[in-house]
Parts: structure tokens; C-alpha cells; sequence
């Protein structure tokens, strides 16, 4: 039974004859493909299109730089994902079954923190419903107003105790 390098070193061997026969039969530009692909590192560029094709857009939720890194740290821990934890809260959101709670922003209050963005790819049609909710809401005149990055933090800030979600108790 041939082994995986065995495997690998007849695909290579049959490129490089694609390559050649291509280059014969006066087409240069799909031996030079060829050839591009079986260049040190030339299949990066196949996966980069493969995953930018399969890949849900970046989705970002602004939050303190302490709570962004507390909840890296124990979801990790907990071997949990952000993403999953966000996706049942925002299907709860557009359900009705979830109101997130929302600060109202404070202007010179001198109580300015570092912030950063979490990074996910949450499933985008679900971010396009939250979206959709979020604004019907927020044209009833909700106040303070609801933006779907808040919805996802305020998630992630019930799920952790953070934020919003504090303990009285241990609020600073």
C-alpha cells in the first residue's frame, strides 16, 4: 500500500508533467499556474481563496480592553466558544427572549478605559436578523439605542458576569 509520501511525490510528478505538456501545447499561462502552485508556499494562495470563499465575515464587538482579554482568558479555560455563546444569545435577541442591557454613554466623565474589539465569525444571516430587530426596536424609540455589536457584548457580559452584568457587589 502506498504511503502518504508516496502519494504526495506522485502528484508532484504528475504536475510537473502537466506543467511541461501544457508548456508544449502552447499554453504558458496554465503551465505557469502550474508551476506557481508547486512553488515553495504556492498553495497558500489556493487555501487563501478557499477560506475567503467559506469564511463568514469578520464581525466586530468593541468592549474594555480588561473584559475583552478576561473573556479570551476564560472561555479558553473553559474550553467554551465565543461564537456559540453569542449565536444562542443573538437567536434569543431576535426570539424575544433576550433584552440585552445597554450603558448609556457618559461624556466627560473623566471614566474613559481602554477599549479593543473581539473578533468572531458569527453566522452572517443571523447578524442580517439582529440587524433587522435592532433597528425595529430602536425605531420605537428604545433609548438608550441598540446596535447589533452591543447586542453580542451585552451576550458575552451575561454570560461572564461582566460590564453591565456585574455583581453589585463587585462593581468598581
Amino acid at each position: 500500500m502506498p504511503t502518504q509520501r508516496d502519494t504526495d511525490k506522485q502528484l508532484h510528478a504528475h504536475l510537473t508533467a502537466a506543467s511541461a505538456k501544457l508548456r508544449e501545447t502552447g499554453a504558458p499561462d496554465l503551465a505557469a499556474a502550474v508551476d506557481q502552485v508547486l512553488a515553495p508556499g504556492g498553495w497558500h494562495a489556493l487555501r487563501r481563496l478557499e477560506n475567503a470563499a467559506t469564511a463568514a465575515p469578520n464581525f466586530s464587538i468593541p468592549m474594555r480592553t480588561e473584559d475583552r482579554d478576561t473573556v479570551k482568558r476564560l472561555a479558553e479555560q473553559a474550553g467554551e466558544s465565543l461564537t456559540a455563546i453569542v449565536e444562542k444569545r443573538l437567536t434569543d435577541f431576535i426570539a424575544g427572549d433576550f433584552d440585552p442591557r445597554v450603558a448609556r454613554a457618559t461624556r466627560n466623565s473623566g471614566a474613559a478605559q481602554a477599549t479593543s474589539n473581539l473578533n468572531m465569525r458569527p453566522n452572517p444571516d443571523l447578524i442580517a436578523q439582529v440587524r433587522a430587530r435592532v433597528e425595529e426596536l430602536n425605531d420605537t424609540g428604545r433609548s438608550p439605542k441598540l446596535s447589533a455589536a452591543g447586542v453580542a457584548r451585552a451576550a458575552i457580559e451575561e454570560h461572564y458576569r461582566l460590564g453591565q452584568y456585574k455583581p453589585a457587589d463587585t462593581a468598581k
